[in-house]
Order: C-alpha cells, then sequence, then structure tokens
C-alpha cells in the first residue's frame, strides 16, 4: 500500500467474524466496573492497571466452539493461578503478583449455559479460578452486553492483553501468556512525562490531512501542558500549546490543525515535547508520528456501484469510509471478489479504504466504469488508501459526437433549463449526491424551486448517460 503509518500491532485469529473492527493495538483500553459471578466488582483501571498489573481479557460465546478449545487449553488457567494477585481465589502463594485475568460472556449468555446448559459448549464454570464475567439482563449483576461493542469485540473468541499503561493488544488464543508481560512499559516513575501516539491514522484525506494524536500523561505529576509541534517534509508548519490537566495515565484526543496544499508522498511528522514547561523526563516513550501522504485516484466515477476485490482469508478485515462523514459504505475480510458497496457514492467525495491485520494481501477497487481507483498490498498492520469521486462531466458509453450535439442552456439557469436533444429520461442531483428534480423527457425543465449552487445533470440516452454540471443562480 501506498500509505504507510508506523504503529505496532499485532492482530487475532476470529472464529467469527462481523464488519465491526476491533480496537486498533496500541489504543486505550476503555474502562470497565463489572460483577462477577461470586457478586465481586472489578474496576479495570482502579483495581488492576493503575496497580500494575497486566490483564488478559478473554470475550468469549457460549456456543463458539474455538472459544471452548482455547478455555480448554487452560492458558488463562495457568497464567492467573502463577500470577495473579495475591490473596484471590485459586492465585498460588508463590505468586509474582503482577497479572489478572477476566473471562467476559459478551453475548448475553445465561448463567444455566455458563453452567454447561443447552446451548453452550460445556461448563465454563466448572475449574476457572479467575472472575467470569455473565451479561444477560435477567441474570442481575448489572453486566451491559454493551461492553463488547465499547471494546469493539469482531470475532469470538478476542483475547485482549491491557498493559498497566492502559494500552491493548489483541494477541489471538496465544499461550505461555505471562512471557508477553514483558512487552509492557514499565509504570510511571517521572514526574513529567509526556506520551504521545498516533488517535486514528484514518485521519489523511484526498485534499487535506487533519492529524489527530493522544498524549498520555505517563508522569506522576498532572499533566497541565505539552507543545507541539507539526511539520511537513521536515519543514517546520505550526506548534499547538495544548493546556489541559491529566492525571497520571489519563489520555486525552488532540485534534490539530489541518495540512492543505498537500502532494502525494508528501511527509508528515509530529513532535510532542516539554511536558509542564520542562524537558520530557522520558522521551523513548513517545511513539514516532510520522507518516507518508497518498491524495489517491482523483475523478472516479461515482453514479454506480464500486467492485472491491481483497485477497487474504478471516484475519483481514477491510472498511471502505467516506471520509466527510466518517460513513462505511462497504466493509467485509479478505478473500472477497465483486463485492459493492452498501451505501452510494457521492459526488465530489472522499473515500479511504482501510485495511487490517497486513500480511501481503492485495486489494484492486474499480468504479463503474472500470477506473482502477485502489490497487496495492497491505505492507503495515494497519492501512489506508483513497480515491475521490469526480467533480467534472463523466460519460459513459457515449460518443464525442452525440455529446457535441447536446445543447443545454442557459448556463447559469434562472427559471428554465433547456435541452436541445431527445432523451429517455433526466435526473438533477445536488453535491451531497442527494437527486432533486426527475423527469422524463421534455424540451424544457423548470427549475426555479431549486436553491443557488452548482448541481449535475444526468441524462439517459437508451443505455447510455451523460452527465453535466450545471448551475442556478437567480
Amino acid at each position: 500500500m501506498k500509505k504507510k503509518y508506523l504503529l505496532i500491532a499485532l492482530l487475532s485469529l476470529f472464529a467469527f467474524q462481523n464488519s465491526v473492527a476491533q480496537l486498533p493495538n496500541g489504543s486505550i483500553a476503555p474502562n470497565f466496573s463489572l460483577t462477577d459471578l461470586d457478586g465481586t466488582v472489578h474496576k479495570l483501571y482502579e483495581d488492576y492497571t493503575d496497580l500494575g498489573y497486566t490483564v488478559f481479557i478473554d470475550f468469549s460465546a457460549i456456543w463458539c466452539a474455538p472459544c471452548w478449545s482455547y478455555h480448554q487449553s487452560h492458558a488463562l488457567k495457568d497464567v492467573y493461578e502463577n500470577h495473579g494477585p495475591s490473596g484471590h481465589p485459586g492465585v498460588n502463594s508463590t505468586t509474582t503478583n503482577d497479572v489478572m485475568v477476566f473471562f467476559i460472556e459478551g453475548q448475553e449468555g445465561t448463567i444455566a449455559e455458563l453452567n454447561g446448559g443447552s446451548g453452550s459448549q460445556g461448563d465454563w464454570v466448572a475449574g476457572t479460578p479467575y472472575p467470569i464475567i455473565c451479561t444477560d439482563p435477567a441474570s442481575g449483576f448489572g453486566n451491559s452486553a454493551s461492553i463488547s461493542n465499547d471494546w469493539a469485540i469482531s470475532g469470538w473468541p478476542t483475547i485482549y492483553q491491557v498493559c498497566p499503561d492502559r494500552t491493548l493488544t489483541v494477541i489471538g488464543q496465544a499461550q505461555g501468556l505471562y512471557s508477553l508481560v514483558t512487552a509492557c512499559l514499565p509504570p510511571p516513575s517521572h514526574n513529567n512525562d509526556a506520551r504521545s501516539f498516533m488517535n486514528n491514522s484514518a485521519n489523511s484525506g484526498c485534499s487535506s490531512v487533519t492529524p489527530e494524536i493522544s498524549i498520555q500523561n505517563y508522569g506522576l505529576s498532572a499533566l497541565t501542558s505539552v507543545k507541539i509541534d507539526v511539520s511537513l517534509n521536515n519543514v517546520f508548519q505550526y506548534t499547538i500549546n495544548w493546556a489541559g490537566n491529566l492525571s497520571t495515565l489519563d489520555v486525552e484526543d488532540v485534534l490539530l490543525n489541518p495540512l492543505t496544499g498537500l502532494v502525494n508522498n508528501d511527509l508528515i511528522t509530529i513532535d510532542v515535547t516539554t511536558p509542564n514547561g520542562v524537558t520530557d523526563a522520558n522521551p523513548q516513550n513517545n511513539q514516532t508520528i510520522s507518516y507518508i501522504v497518498d491524495l489517491g485516484f482523483d475523478n472516479a466515477y461515482w453514479d454506480g456501484d464500486l467492485s472491491i476485490d481483497v485477497s487474504g482469508g478471516s484475519t483481514n478485515s477491510w472498511y471502505l469510509k467516506q471520509v466527510s462523514n466518517n460513513l462505511v459504505i462497504a466493509s467485509g475480510f479478505g478473500g472477497v471478489t465483486g463485492s459493492n458497496n452498501f451505501f452510494p457514492l457521492n459526488f465530489n467525495e472522499c473515500y479511504t479504504l482501510q485495511s487490517i491485520d497486513g500480511g501481503g494481501e492485495t486489494y484492486t477497487v474499480t468504479d463503474f466504469v472500470g477506473n482502477v481507483v485502489l490497487d496495492g498490498t497491505v505492507t503495515g498492520v494497519e492501512d489506508f488508501d483513497n480515491f475521490t469521486t469526480g467533480d467534472e462531466m463523466w460519460t459513459a458509453g457515449v460518443n464525442d459526437n452525440e455529446i457535441s450535439n447536446i445543447a443545454i442552456y442557459p448556463i447559469p439557469v434562472k427559471d428554465k433549463l433547456y435541452i436541445d436533444s431527445k432523451y429517455d429520461n433526466l435526473r438533477i442531483i445536488d453535491l451531497l449526491g442527494k437527486e432533486v428534480l426527475q423527469t422524463t423527457y421534455s424540451e424544457s425543465i423548470d427549475v426555479s424551486n431549486l436553491s443557488d449552487g452548482i448541481y449535475l445533470l444526468e441524462l439517459k440516452i437508451a443505455n447510455k448517460k451523460v452527465y453535466q454540471k450545471v448551475e442556478v443562480a437567480k
């Protein structure tokens, strides 16, 4: 893929998929307060990560066979018994006291089903020493199944590792879990230490970029200010002096100023320095925020479905988003050919294809008239590629002589628009892609009810279409 983002991540295998992306590795884990089957309340931050524990969370469903297989492997049981919190049920007296484990049944399985009732893969409770969270509304524990949405669960099982710094990683159905603990950063130990990392690397657009980053207080003192420098091709552009009040490990997302007038392969870098007005005590824990701009294909045909091919398999999820409102117009997993968008494309719009869990998968997106608007290989864990739909006249299957014989006047038009040609159907579409007028053949079209502005006129002639911009000005 043309655009590369310096994000470090490992993503898991899924037993069951839907079209929701899991949380990107390195993102901040949502906090929770959940009650287990014994009635004990557990708060992720306050009870565990803020006290230095690495937390493993198994999101599973009672009906899921791969979930049951992983549960029966006892990888989570072993790490809990040997490394769990001192004094917790089932934890050995020789524990290293630096790990916590949870099992969350995320699809409202009942207590009876958790205990091996009908519809379940087995008895999930027997022999499980770590807390089990039931999300069945009728259970009386008050745990909402919406936690699966909060954690963006896209397959069962999904196993998250949450480090003491609150960042998460999807670890798949891993064994030997304690070896993963060493990947976590050490706990905060300096007074003034700000971490920074990319909040969402999909903020690149087709004509401009509006970066968004996350700032975390990794110091022992409250973080009240940092300096954010933004450069383009190693040339300084602007500084934002952020001010706030973050307690230790708290995070705030910061939307930066747009960068415009970009060209392909421009390099954007962002540096976060001087927490509380002093030198950062540990700049090494800041992520290098640097990415290459790819403005993508311009002038794709918009009034028809795309054809989307993505290689790979169930671990490669992808999303095609409309940049102006972040609307997902198409999504799926690898191994698809000829997939289409389920929301229509809009005129003069920017679109971004987001691919997750890269490993050499290829993708091709072709518009309705055969333009290859995206074509590449996923070279990173989370990659993005853009294209824009046209803002000029498009013709589909109409030759130049036919176009030249069509007279459309006056331009701009005030009341009546005249079309000096036979046609079957006429549509007028605004710049948001909304049809505002439709009619069969007529020598003149009354546009007096339309607001002033630019519109797209579509003429259908037999099985062909002609497009032209028209301006309404009264």
